[in-house]
């Protein structure tokens, strides 16, 4: 009877240290640096959103881009939240999510699973995902925003 129990709890223990609630992205250096004046004043709305990519972010100014690119959006409860594009079911830097401006909502155009946005958690709504976007830590200071990890 010992023996099953001490087998319970080592399996239980093994099954509890597994990497599934770990994000499959990879974490990128992310750092951008955004001026809610002048450069990105449309995220100054309450429900706007901007993504980054390496066609759109200036290197040569020490800017980094995460995995798949960085979606920033000014959430409907007044904050700014920032997630890398790349969709965690696929895994991918290719495979990005497609914001829906309607609703804010972010769809995979592969696996077809929908993040919420609009709210900030970059959550999943729906779909075959088990995970939310990788989220980036983001700093308001007066017009300028930084999104770092």
């Amino acid at each position: 009877m010992k023996r099953i129990l001490l087998i319970c709890c080592l399996l239980i223990s093994y099954l509890s240290c597994t990497d599934e609630y770990t994000n499959p992205i990879p974490s990128f250096p992310v750092y951008l640096y955004l001026d809610l004046t002048f450069e990105d004043k449309e995220l100054k709305a309450i429900g706007s959103y901007k993504e980054y990519t390496d066609k759109n972010i200036n290197y040569e100014l020490g800017k980094r881009g995460g995995f798949g690119g960085v979606l920033v959006v000014h959430t409907m409860l007044d904050e700014f939240k920032a997630f890398d594009r790349a969709c965690p079911f696929e895994a991918q830097p290719n495979i990005i999510v497609e914001v829906d401006k309607e609703v804010l909502y972010a769809i995979c155009p592969k696996c077809g699973s929908k993040y919420d946005i609009g709210f900030g958690t970059g959550g999943l709504n729906k779909g075959v995902s088990r995970h939310g976007l990788r989220p980036y830590n983001t700093t308001l200071s007066g017009n300028k925003l930084i999104v770092r990890n």
